[in-house]
C-alpha cells in the first residue's frame, strides 16, 4: 500500500450460496465442513451462487473523497461493509490505515432497547473510545444531534431521521481519519442534511471519505473521483463528471428498454476522453441538429461579461411522426452541477409539438442570462415526447453549447441576481 493510500481493496469478491430447498443448506454446511478447500466449480444441482462482488480492486487516497454509484443491488453496500470489516470477503483482502467511522445501515451499531445516550457510549466504544473519552464528547454529540429530551428515550421509539441524527453525531465526534457514508443521509430532513454536508466539507480538508449516493449532482459537486459498480463489477473509475454522465446515459437506455451498452470493464473516464464530452443518448426518433446562443441583436456569442438578454436557438429534425414534443435545456457549471433550466412543456407556441417524419423545427428560448462568476459553463439540450414526468427521450446532448463568463463578480459566489431595491431603517 503506497504512503498516500489509506484504504486498499485488492481483488475483492463476495459469493452467497443460493438454495432451492431448506435441506440443501444443511447439505452445503456438512459438505463445506469436510471440504476445506471448496471452489465454486464443485457446485451440485442442489445449489447455485450469487456473486455480489466480482474481483473488485479499489483504493482511497489521503484527503480524497471517493464516490461510488450504481443501481440498487449492484454491490456498493457489500463493498463498503467489507471495507469496514463488518463482512468477510470470499476472496481478496483489504488494508486500512487510520480510524474508520461508518454510517451504513440505518440503526447499525445501536441497541433498540437502550436509550440514545446509552447507545452513544455503546457505539463510540465500537470505534475504540474509552468511557472517559465519550464523557468528554457527550455534550457535543447531543448538541449536534439536536434530538432534545429524546436522547434519554429508547431508540426503538425514534423515527428514521432521529436515528440518522444520532448516528452521524457519533461519527462526527470520534476523531476519525476516514468516513464511510452509505445513503443513510437520504432519510434525514433538509436542515440536518445541510448540516452534515457542512461538516463533511470541513472534514475533507484533513480526512478521506467514501461516499455512496444515487444523487449524481451531489457526486459531481462533492467528490474528487467516482467509481461505478454494476452487478458486482467495477465498470468505470475516473473524474466525477464523465463517469456520472456515462452512468446516466446507461440508466436512460435501460429505462427506455433499449440494450444498454456498458463501457469496457474498469474503464478510466476523464474529461479528456475522446468524443465523450459531446456524447449523446436517446432513441433517435428526433435529433438535435444545432444549438447556438445569441445576444438580443441576433449575434452569435460565446462570451458573456454581464447579465444580459440572450436567445438559445435549438434546431431539431424528426425521424418519425411525433406528437407532444418537448425541448428543454439545463445550464451547468464546469463541474456539471445544474444551475437552472426550462423546457417548452405547457408554454408551447402555436403549432409546436407536432412533427412528421423528416420535418425540421426550431425553438428559440429568450431569457435573461444571469451574471456568472468567471469561468466556463455549458448548456445541455434535450428533445423528448410526452410530459416532464413521463416521457420518451429522443436526443440528449451534453455540452450542446459552451460559453465563458468574464465578469468581475466575486468568484466566491456562483452568480449575481438583480436587486430591485434595498431599504434600510435605523432606529
Amino acid at each position: 500500500m503506497s504512503y498516500n493510500t489509506v484504504i486498499e481493496a485488492n481483488s475483492i469478491s463476495k459469493v452467497y450460496p443460493l438454495f432451492e430447498k431448506p435441506h440443501h443448506c444443511l447439505k452445503r454446511i456438512l459438505r463445506d465442513k469436510f471440504q476445506k478447500n471448496r471452489v465454486s466449480s464443485n457446485n451440485t444441482d442442489d445449489d447455485s451462487e450469487f456473486w455480489a462482488l466480482k474481483n473488485v480492486s479499489i483504493e482511497l487516497r489521503q484527503n480524497e473523497t471517493l464516490g461510488i454509484i450504481g443501481q440498487n443491488g449492484s454491490g456498493k453496500s457489500t463493498l463498503l461493509q467489507i471495507i469496514c470489516g463488518t463482512l468477510t470477503p470470499t476472496t481478496g483482502e483489504t488494508k486500512t490505515k487510520g480510524r474508520v467511522a461508518a454510517l451504513l445501515e440505518l440503526g447499525a451499531g445501536f441497541n433498540p432497547e437502550y436509550t440514545g445516550r446509552e447507545n452513544v457510549y455503546l457505539n463510540a466504544s465500537l470505534y475504540g473510545l474509552s468511557t472517559k473519552e465519550v464523557d468528554d464528547r457527550i455534550d457535543n454529540i447531543i448538541a449536534f444531534a439536536e434530538i432534545g429530551e429524546h436522547i434519554d428515550q429508547p431508540v426503538k421509539t425514534y423515527s428514521s431521521g432521529m436515528y440518522v441524527r444520532l448516528a452521524f453525531s457519533v461519527i462526527a465526534n470520534i476523531d476519525a481519519d476516514i468516513l464511510v457514508i452509505d445513503e443513510a443521509l437520504a432519510v434525514g430532513d433538509a436542515y440536518f442534511q445541510q448540516k452534515c454536508m457542512r461538516f463533511l466539507k470541513k472534514f475533507k480538508e484533513h480526512g478521506s471519505i467514501f461516499f455512496v449516493s444515487h444523487d449524481t449532482t451531489a457526486m459531481i459537486n462533492f467528490c474528487d473521483r467516482v467509481v461505478w459498480i454494476h452487478k458486482g463489477e467495477l465498470i468505470a473509475n475516473g473524474k466525477p463528471k464523465p463517469v456520472c454522465e456515462e452512468y446516466l446515459s446507461f440508466l436512460h437506455q435501460e429505462h427506455s428498454g433499449k440494450s444498454a451498452d456498458l463501457p469496457s470493464r474498469e474503464q478510466s473516464l476523464t474529461d479528456d476522453t475522446s468524443d465523450f464530452a459531446s456524447r449523446s443518448f436517446g432513441d433517435g426518433l428526433a435529433k438535435i441538429k444545432s444549438s447556438k446562443l445569441f445576444d438580443d441583436t441576433d449575434r452569435e456569442i460565446s462570451v458573456i461579461d454581464t447579465e444580459k438578454l440572450v436567445k438559445l436557438k435549438v434546431s431539431i429534425q424528426a425521424y418519425s411522426d411525433l406528437s407532444s414534443i418537448i425541448v428543454g435545456f439545463i445550464v451547468k457549471d464546469r463541474l456539471g452541477q445544474y444551475i437552472f433550466g426550462d423546457n417548452t412543456f405547457g408554454k408551447e407556441p402555436n403549432g409546436f409539438g407536432l412533427l412528421k417524419n423528416g420535418e425540421c423545427g426550431e425553438v428559440c428560448f429568450s431569457f435573461l442570462m444571469p451574471e456568472f462568476s468567471p469561468g466556463e459553463y455549458s448548456i445541455t439540450i434535450a428533445v423528448a415526447s410526452g410530459t416532464p414526468q413521463n416521457h420518451v427521450q429522443h436526443h440528449w446532448v451534453h455540452e450542446g453549447v459552451v460559453f465563458s463568463s468574464v465578469s468581475s463578480i466575486d468568484s466566491g459566489i456562483m452568480l449575481r441576481v438583480p436587486i430591485e431595491d434595498i431599504l434600510w431603517n435605523q432606529n
